[in-house]
């Protein structure tokens, strides 16, 4: 087996963990694993969150290093679960390079059911809208709002806004929307259909793995996760505060 090729189908496995979402812990254990299921001794893994580097020391004694950076992270645990099955396979039944090539172009191939996407957008908003206290009518907007952030989102994904400039965009927009339907007495609750659309936006998922990471001894990633988090709910606030300050008339 060609174990140079054999280290870069492994790297990329890494790298795609990272790529979608996985946690700092769990890849650094996979790509350790994998490289002991063939046999590597010296192996070494150090990983950020969009960053690892790798090295090895194979059978015959030559040693190898690898770097992977991903630049676009994106949460899709269907992926990450595929994952996390062909890391299994791999340290159970060391398979070749030909199988690991295939079912990581088969991983890449997978994309998130863009209609579930659009309802959870949708009634994710419409459901916490109700919870912080809105009433039917709140839930309603707050749900046709949702699903405009879905298409707001994915335009502005197309036109390659980067994610801190695209949370601000998302968060000014839905507020503008909010802030219209109050005007026109379509909803009594403006602060609950802001909250409930703001919902989809807040990075529940960075700041989970950021604990789990600090928690798991990664302190790096783990400050550098929290780092994001923050960021973001920065910008989800400044979009809301500055369009509350510039339609205050409409209030």
């Amino acid at each position: 087996m060609n174990e140079q090729l054999l280290i870069k189908n492994i790297a990329e496995i890494g790298k795609l963990l990272l790529k979608n979402g996985a946690e700092i812990y769990r890849v650094e254990e996979s790509l350790e694993r994998m490289c002991q299921s063939y046999g590597f001794q010296d192996i070494g893994v150090f990983a950020l969150p969009t960053y690892f580097t790798m090295s090895v020391t194979f059978q015959d004694g030559t040693n190898t290093s690898l770097t992977k950076r991903t630049l676009q992270n994106r949460t899709n645990l269907d992926a990450v679960c595929a994952l996390n099955d062909l890391v299994r396979k791999i340290c159970n039944e060391t398979p070749t390079n030909d199988f690991i090539e295939q079912q990581i172009r088969a991983i890449n191939s997978l994309h998130p059911i863009m209609p579930l996407v659009f309802l959870g957008y949708g009634l994710g908003a419409g459901g916490y809208a109700i919870f912080f206290g809105g009433g039917l009518h709140e839930g309603i907007i707050a749900g046709i709002i949702g699903f405009l952030m879905y298409f707001f989102v994915w335009i502005n994904e197309i036109l390659g806004i980067n994610s801190l400039m695209r949370t601000t965009l998302t968060s000014m927009f839905l507020t503008i929307l909010a802030i219209l339907f109050y005007h026109f007495h379509l909803i009594y609750n403006l602060d609950a259909t802001i909250i409930g659309c703001l919902m989809i936006l807040t990075p529940g998922i960075a700041i989970t793995n950021s604990l789990r990471d600090i928690i798991d001894g990664n302190y790096v990633s783990g400050q550098a996760r929290l780092v994001e988090a923050f960021f973001i709910a920065t910008a989800i606030a400044l979009g809301v505060g500055l369009m509350r300050i510039l339609l205050k008339g409409l209030i």
